[in-house]
């Protein structure tokens, strides 16, 4: 039930700006070229290592919601927002440190001519990223942001109408890898979380 609060309130968050960008009567030209998606993912992530200190991050599920904007046949942008739950270990530690992954994106937006009525696209662009301890596998350590860099490829598949569609992306993250505030956790080094992603996307 949480997981479905997390999922839907930011697809909420998404739309109601898009449906509030024009007068009543200019709404449907305003939300023209723009979609609103619902996805979910399979993260993993590489290891970092630094200091003598490796940090190994389980593999986990998650979601997402996007909302896009094309102001060009071929450009446009981006604002997303992904969660997923993982734990990271690290060495000589006897435990490992939940978190939960708040991800707040903003991103270029390119796709190309369709074929076949699929339309293949890239993103870019950056993230904050949210690391929130859990209460009971957390081990006590305060919650952390650092930037990143986001990066994605993709099809859109349309589903009988233009108006309504398959998403299948790679989405990545590029981030320095998280220490809590902590010295026997840090690094210093740069990882990369891979989300092979899939969703339903709604076109205005």
């Amino acid at each position: 039930m949480v997981f479905r609060k997390c999922i839907w309130f930011p697809v909420v968050l998404l739309a109601v700006p898009a449906l509030l960008m024009a007068p009543a009567g200019a709404q449907t030209k305003a939300l023209s070229n723009t979609d609103v998606s619902v996805d979910g993912f399979y993260q993993f992530t590489s290891n970092a290592s630094g200091n003598g200190i490796t940090d190994t991050a389980s593999k986990s599920a998650g979601g997402a919601a996007f909302l896009r904007h094309s102001y060009h046949w071929w450009l446009g942008w981006e604002a997303g927002y992904a969660y997923t739950r993982f734990t990271e270990f690290y060495t000589g530690q006897p435990f490992g440190y939940q978190h939960n992954l708040h991800e707040f994106a903003g991103s270029y937006y390119v796709h190309g001519p369709r074929a076949l009525g699929i339309q293949p696209f890239a993103t870019v662009g950056g993230s904050a990223l949210l690391f929130s301890p859990t209460l009971n596998g957390g081990q006590n350590v305060p919650y952390q942001v650092r930037p990143g860099l986001n990066y994605g490829v993709g099809v859109n598949v349309p589903l009988l109408t233009s108006h309504l569609g398959l998403r299948l992306q790679y989405r990545g993250l590029m981030y320095k890898a998280p220490n809590f505030g902590e010295a026997y956790l840090t690094t210093n080094a740069w990882r990369e979380t891979s989300e092979p992603m899939a969703g339903v996307y709604i076109r205005f």
